[in-house]
């Protein structure tokens, strides 16, 4: 039997489609042709995880695209503070330094041009390709369409916590196709509601809404890219010790908030020691760290729980979920709705606490991180969990009904891998 050619569709936010490269890794081990289509400031990311990276898509400038939407919620007062510059990325000191009421929508037509170009990227290279099995991830329809366009079936594979049906804001995508690139080509207008099959990693205790798609559950499998291992992350420790991540998300508005330094601080006072993990612009964007901390540039989250005790982050469903796999209770930090939602659904589980960074004070933080850190009520629930979790099938459990969807078109419920539902 030859193989199955599969394409993945990959945004230009790694922490969108770290989650589907487990799958295509069981798959190509399974000897099936693997591509991935992504953006070229992607390409090196895909190909450092063993896989074929196509750089036909387009980016468009995530960051600048989050900055823009929050100097609007906070113009229309429903964010407090003041935001970033949304092209500099600097603190304004007045919303009137920034025109957002005329430069949003010259941004958003730019973006929709892009967008328009990355769906008609997808679609030549499909049609040259010809795949038989077409998997997009939270933010990359565009194989959708070339699924459609081709004779194919697709797969949506989100990193869990987001489900078709959503109502909450952040969640809630809404016209996933603002480019009107479906009916250019002549098909119905996108929306997460037209999805058929979800591989989801969500826990099963943290299902999200998924209406009427068939939910092939998944094993987490967390990938937060390649690393090397320093010696001193290997070695015994006497103390407790607090991991804080800061994203790319919530890069410079960590560096203006203090309640990762009163989480630090907490942790320190408690007899603790604190790793931190970040990029080396965000480290030097928080300014002097206090004795006790030590920073990792860039290093995978998956491989510092294995040597941590508990995580402070900012609510990314990426760290949520790399959180709740390794079993190590979470403090999130939330900056947007988004973010706030799924927090609100890790922490529903009782494996964390789940905080706004926009309307927390740093005592509450401080105290939040001493109860994930040192308290035995959420280390008990992450470990349930991390059990759950690890309860779901495997990637490579889906192989089969995923060879069985490229060759017949469809799957039904008994197609899937049985397993114990917690």
């Amino acid at each position: 039997m030859t193989g199955v050619r599969v394409l993945f569709t990959a945004s230009d936010w790694r922490g969108h489609y770290y989650c589907t490269v487990p799958l295509a890794w069981a798959l190509q081990a399974a000897g099936h042709d693997v591509r991935v289509a992504c953006p070229p400031g992607q390409a090196e990311s895909v190909s450092r995880a063993g896989l074929v990276a196509v750089p036909v898509l387009e980016a468009v400038d995530m960051t600048t695209m989050g900055r823009m939407f929050r100097y609007l919620e906070t113009v229309a007062g429903t964010r407090p503070g003041l935001p970033l510059h949304p092209y500099t990325g600097e603190p304004v000191r007045s919303l009137k330094e920034f025109d957002v009421a005329a430069e949003a929508p010259r941004f958003q037509e730019q973006a929709h041009r892009a967008i328009a170009r990355s769906y008609d990227g997808a679609v030549a290279f499909a049609e040259r390709w010809r795949p038989e099995l077409v998997v997009h991830d939270l933010t990359a329809p565009e194989g959708a369409l070339a699924a459609q366009l081709t004779g194919c079936p697709s797969v949506y594979h989100p990193p869990g916590l987001h489900g078709t049906d959503e109502t909450e804001p952040g969640v809630d995508l809404g016209d996933g196709d603002p480019s009107g690139s479906f009916p250019r080509y002549g098909r119905p207008r996108w929306h997460t509601g037209h999805i058929d099959y979800v591989v989801d990693p969500s826990p099963d205790v943290a299902v999200p809404p998924m209406g009427s798609a068939l939910r092939l559950p998944v094993r987490y499998v967390p990938y937060n890219g390649p690393a090397v291992l320093p010696e001193w992350l290997l070695l015994e420790r006497a103390r407790p010790r607090l991991c804080v991540l800061v994203g790319a998300s919530a890069a410079a508005e960590a560096a203006d908030i203090p309640l990762l330094r009163a989480a630090i601080g907490a942790a320190l006072d408690g007899g603790a020691e604190v790793v931190l993990t970040t990029t080396p612009a965000q480290a030097t964007a928080l300014g002097e760290l206090p004795d006790g901390v030590r920073v990792l540039h860039d290093f995978p989250l998956r491989l510092l729980l294995e040597h941590g005790d508990a995580v402070v982050h900012h609510g990314s469903v990426n760290a949520l979920m790399t959180a709740a796999a390794s079993g190590v209770p979470q403090l999130s930090l939330s900056f947007t709705d988004e973010q706030g939602v799924v927090s609100r659904r890790i922490a529903a589980t009782g494996a964390g606490v789940a905080l706004s960074a926009l309307r927390s004070d740093p005592a509450e933080v401080g105290r939040a991180a001493v109860r994930v850190l040192f308290g035995d009520g959420h280390r008990e629930a992450a470990h349930r969990l991390r059990d759950i979790i690890a309860a779901q099938p495997a990637p490579t459990d889906l192989v089969a009904p995923l060879e069985r969807l490229a060759r017949h078109g469809r799957l039904t419920k008994t197609d899937l891998p049985r397993y114990q539902v917690h």
